[in-house]
């Protein structure tokens, strides 16, 4: 509609932050047209969800929503409506044949009554929630957790940018323009700024890279980390280098009938495009001129060194190599790519990045779809990694093996700090107290000497000193408050008792059907209520259905699972926000679990976990994925288990999140198993390791430390 062409065109920075926003103000404009245009009837639809994403104070969304309800108006040539000065023919008073009584009128239809009141739209609107309420599925809310978790995602888009030029593209790559610059390694590029739509994600900001450091980015999630390095990717920050080959790893590939070796060897695109050329010049040399024939050989020649130094002779054997190291079998590695899962396909994205070795390697959170041998070997291998290394991670064990610098993107600056992420943690809350020290010592300087100008300030004796002291503070530079974030923590509330021994397992077997065969046999073991288990092994092995047989979402094919007849278990996984309805709030979601509870005591609960005011009152369609999260751990908290069972929890969640989630775990008096490749996660939280491989599940006599240390052995790193 041009209703909703004006909008595309005038709310665009809405739409790149929020699009489940943004569409919901589209459908508005959709039903408007020159019959129902009702300008009150759009500032009081659109202005509260301007207000609400923060980009508008309240008459900034007023006059934007003015400006938009004109061009409405003129893009459907509305006239003002007529204001009658004299009565017409239609608008004459009528003499009435006799007296109406209003009680007579009681009788209107219910689609009259609907229309005068409009009521017909609250009552369609209520309908569509009753019908959300009773029709919701899996599926449903699987949709709409994706699309929530665009909420801050959305700031990383670039409003322009790449096109895939295949289905099979494992990676943001443009052919680099060798002519320019002087072949210099290090990026240095100063004073720059990145803005999408008018948010601002950098400003001033300097980018240093230098040849062979490995980097890890960090900042809090949607500030904007994603956004550099897609710009990166497309040279487009102005005056970034040119002249290096610069990979942003997407996250996962299209499924496509070429086989993962195929996929990862073309994932080269300079590679495939030297290679097509020299095939080119080949073909057509029987028909060239002496001159021209003399020009394509020069070519050819520099064909021939480009392929030399980019390996491409050893392109099948390293290929191989790699995606062995990444778990690949050889069957896997000559299958096709759509008969992978999303994880797996994740795997050829950072295999393909790895194979091209570029002169920049840009990681985005690589280890989410890993399983924990794979996020050993990856480590190891990057530790290695020739060239220069840019890496976005949760994965606090990661970035202390891996990188040798920090990033830190916070208010809008790139801070370098030189070390780990151990070491930038130290060097930062440093800075922080020494931050602190001196505008605690300048304030009270400057208190002393306003004091001092007050006391004296009329007093004629003192007039000297009283203007020497104001020129001295004019003077004195005025140290900003140090504003620092209150980290978030939460606690998990003890269980009751039940007694120590609490689950057994006893001769489970499992498989999903007859083809695949058992996936794990004749199991076990017990849990009691000091039991802190990780359970670990390769993607595919078994641990999450394991997991959901503990749990008897499954039933295991021989064998049976004793549980405490007062046990209470409570599960949290990545996708956690299942549980919920998204169409409604975090206090009507919980009330929902539990209607008995008062409802203040459970806006009380929800208040401790950061849940509270306008935040504890929006559809959950509408939070954040942090807040989500916190949501989530509200209810694992309010259940009060004696088991929690944990699905790799801290995928999508920040640092300080996890760090929230760690110690509520070491302070929780109650029994543990969680399915994790989070390596600082596992060995703080647990102490037993379970392996489940080959159709088997076994304790690993150790210590996480040592199992890491035979994953590195076992792939001859």
């Amino acid at each position: 509609s041009k209703a909703r062409q004006i909008l595309e065109r005038e709310l665009n920075d809405i739409k790149i932050l929020d699009e489940n926003i943004f569409e919901y103000i589209a459908s508005i404009a959709d039903d408007v047209d020159a019959q129902n245009f009702d300008q009150n009837d759009l500032m009081e639809s659109i202005c509260p969800f301007l207000i609400s994403a923060g980009l508008y104070e309240t008459e900034e969304a007023e006059q934007k929503v003015k400006k938009i309800t004109e061009l409405i108006k003129s893009s459907l040539n509305i006239q003002p409506k007529k204001i009658y000065t004299k009565f017409d023919h239609q608008s004459k008073p009528q003499l009435l044949d006799k007296v109406v009584r209003m009680k007579d009128k009681e009788s209107h239809s219910k689609a009259e009554l609907d229309d005068m009141w409009g009521t017909d739209k609250i009552r369609k609107q209520i309908n569509q929630v009753k019908d959300w309420d009773h029709h919701v599925s899996k599926k449903d809310l699987r949709k709409a957790e994706k699309e929530q978790e665009k909420f801050l995602a959305d700031l990383e888009k670039l409003t322009g940018g790449i096109e895939d030029e295949g289905d099979e593209d494992v990676s943001m790559m443009v052919i680099p323009d060798y002519s320019s610059g002087k072949n210099e390694k290090d990026i240095h590029v100063n004073n720059f700024g990145i803005d999408i739509g008018g948010l601002v994600i950098l400003e001033g900001a300097d980018l240093k890279l230098s040849f062979g450091r490995k980097y890890g980015m960090i900042g809090k999630n949607g500030i904007g980390k994603t956004t550099l390095l897609r710009h990166m990717a497309s040279y487009n920050i102005e005056g970034f280098p040119r002249h290096h080959r610069v990979l942003h790893v997407k996250q996962e590939i299209k499924p496509s009938e070429k086989t993962v070796l195929e996929v990862v060897i073309e994932s080269d695109i300079e590679r495939s495009k030297l290679l097509e050329e020299s095939k080119v010049i080949a073909e057509r040399a029987s028909s060239l001129s002496a001159e021209e024939t003399k020009k394509d050989a020069i070519r050819s020649q520099q064909i021939y060194d480009r392929l030399v130094q980019i390996g491409a002779d050893t392109a099948e054997s390293r290929a191989a190599t790699i995606l062995h190291g990444l778990g690949f079998t050889e069957i896997q590695m000559h299958s096709t790519t759509n008969s992978l899962s999303g994880g797996w396909r994740m795997r050829v994205s950072i295999a393909g990045a790895l194979f091209i070795e570029p002169e920049v390697l840009m990681l985005d959170e690589p280890t989410n779809h890993l399983d924990l041998e794979a996020v050993i070997w990856l480590q190891e291998y990057l530790k290695n990694y020739p060239k220069t290394l840019l890496l976005v991670s949760h994965d606090r064990s990661f970035l202390n093996e891996v990188t040798t610098d920090i990033i830190h993107l916070h208010d809008k600056k790139l801070n370098y700090y030189k070390g780990n992420y151990d070491t930038f943690e130290k060097v930062r809350e440093e800075q922080l107290k020494n931050q602190i020290r001196a505008y605690e010592a300048n304030k009270l300087q400057r208190d002393h000497m306003q004091e001092f100008i007050d006391k004296f300030r009329y007093n004629a004796k003192r007039a000297s000193l009283v203007q020497s002291r104001i020129k001295a503070l004019d003077k004195m530079e005025e140290i900003s408050e140090v504003s620092e974030d209150i980290p978030f923590n939460f606690t998990l509330p003890e269980p009751t008792a039940i007694g120590n021994m609490i689950l057994g397992v006893e001769g489970v077997s499992f498989g999903y059907d007859a083809v695949h065969g058992l996936l794990f046999k004749d199991l076990h073991f017990g849990v009691d209520m000091k039991s802190r288990i990780a359970v670990v092994g390769p993607n595919g092995a078994g641990k999450s259905t394991l997991l959901n047989v503990i749990m008897d979402k499954l039933s295991p094919v021989s064998g049976f699972v004793k549980r405490n007849p007062n046990l209470k278990i409570a599960a949290f996984t990545q996708h956690h926000a299942e549980q919920f309805d998204y169409r409604l709030n975090a206090v009507d979601n919980m009330m929902k679990m539990w209607p008995l509870v008062p409802e203040q005591e459970m806006r009380s609960f929800l208040g401790k976990f950061r849940i509270s005011g306008n935040i504890a009152l929006r559809p959950l369609k509408f939070l954040s994925g942090g807040q989500k999260s916190r949501v989530a751990f509200a209810s694992l908290a309010f259940s009060k288990p004696h088991l929690i069972i944990m699905d790799e929890p801290t995928n999508h969640l920040d640092m300080e999140t996890i760090n929230a989630l760690v110690k509520a775990l070491q302070d929780y008096k109650g029994a543990l198993i969680c399915v994790s490749h989070d390596q600082h996660f596992i060995s703080q939280v647990c102490d037993e390791i379970w392996v489940v491989k080959q159709g088997n599940c076994t304790r690993f006599d150790g210590s996480f430390s040592d199992y890491k240390k035979s994953i590195i052995a076992a792939k001859k790193l």
